[in-house]
């Protein structure tokens, strides 16, 4: 793909994208060019560190690929 194509898919992107996305790109961007900008992904952090340790504690449980397969199916077929 041309940079040019390139170029113009991602502006399309950018003018579509929810804030998720643009909080993404930004980053990378940042990363990219190294402007001193670091980006922290503590809360993301502190959310994943609590769901693992309620994982590992029992307190939630978590299912097979074919588990989760067969709960989609069935909630279809109701």
């Amino acid at each position: 793909m041309q940079t040019t194509v390139i170029r113009e898919k991602l502006h399309q992107y950018i003018d579509d994208g929810d804030e998720k996305l643009l909080k993404l790109l930004f980053a990378v961007a940042r990363e990219y060019n190294d402007d001193d900008f670091e980006y922290e992904f503590v809360e993301d952090i502190k959310i994943l560190d609590e769901r693992r340790q309620k994982r590992l504690s029992g307190e939630s449980t978590t299912h097979s690929w074919d588990e989760v397969k067969k709960a989609i199916t069935n909630k279809n077929n109701r």
